[in-house]
């Protein structure tokens, strides 16, 4: 069995224990967060569990950890605050979703994970933004699930997840054998009941390693080519509609592409000819 020595590991900030509202970097959000909390608080508890799957990984044996800064516009995590060893990919204007991933990966690993949109009882769960569904080729998918499909289709298994219970439920479905670490279980959107940091670290940190062991045992998650991808949302698309995109109804697009990598970078980037990674 191969030896896991990189890991490519994704990172959210709604899964994050002790997260259960909306991120206030908006004016919006940040008038009504106000006095309730500050966005870096939020910050130091998703780098502390980013830190803690980082030791786990470690521990198990794994020489190289990229972590991606994917939340939002991609400047989330403190880097000043994580542990030495790591890299991180950050920043606006990103070339592709996956920022650095290879076929040199050996793993894929979720940390601060949500459920996809309109999951019931899921705390904080969209998919790429509120309003949305995804589908890919007829079955819902969600953030976790999408990750997955682009690092499957460069043959990297999706081993291990952290976050909401419901993002962890998730998760199985798509990855039979996946490990996960549930540090807080959704009531509704905007509510949960959480661990403690210190013990969601801890969990992580067991987990994660646990997750390297098993990493042979995973099949890496791949949708059948071609794809199609519908865009469902709950306001009509312009009348004006990105290149190569198919109308479906006022609410509903499609984008078609001989594989995921080319079906999802169409929809989500506009960059439909965008190659494969080596």
């Amino acid at each position: 069995m191969k030896s896991v020595k990189s890991v490519y590991m994704m990172t959210d900030l709604e899964g994050v224990a002790g997260v259960d509202d909306w991120d206030p970097r908006h004016t919006d959000y940040a008038n009504e967060a106000k006095g309730v909390y500050e966005r870096s608080e939020m910050q130091r508890l998703l780098t502390g569990e980013v830190n803690a799957a980082a030791e786990g990984l470690f521990k198990a044996g794994v020489e190289e950890v990229l972590i991606n800064d994917a939340h939002g516009a991609g400047r989330t995590i403190l880097p000043e605050e994580l542990i030495p060893g790591v890299r991180i990919a950050r920043g606006r204007n990103r070339p592709n979703w996956l920022l650095g991933i290879s076929r040199r990966f050996d793993a894929l690993v979720q940390v601060g994970m949500h459920a996809m949109g309109y999951t019931p009882n899921a705390c904080l769960a969209h998919s790429m933004s509120r309003g949305i569904r995804y589908r890919a080729n007829g079955r819902e998918i969600g953030e976790m699930g999408m990750a997955a499909c682009l690092a499957g289709q460069l043959g990297i298994p999706w081993v291990f997840t952290s976050g909401d219970l419901h993002a962890c439920r998730e998760s199985e479905t798509w990855a039979p054998g996946i490990v996960t670490a549930p540090v807080k279980e959704g009531l509704s959107d905007l509510c949960a009941v959480h661990l403690p940091p210190a013990d969601a670290r801890n969990l992580i940190r067991e987990r994660v390693q646990e997750a390297v062991q098993k990493a042979g045992q995973i099949a890496p998650v791949t949708i059948q080519g071609p794809v199609v991808i519908e865009v469902q949302r709950e306001e009509p698309w312009p009348a004006k509609l990105r290149e190569g995109a198919e109308r479906i109804d006022a609410f509903t697009v499609r984008y078609t592409g001989k594989h995921f990598w080319q079906a999802f970078h169409h929809a989500t980037y506009g960059k439909p000819d965008l190659p494969l990674p080596e």
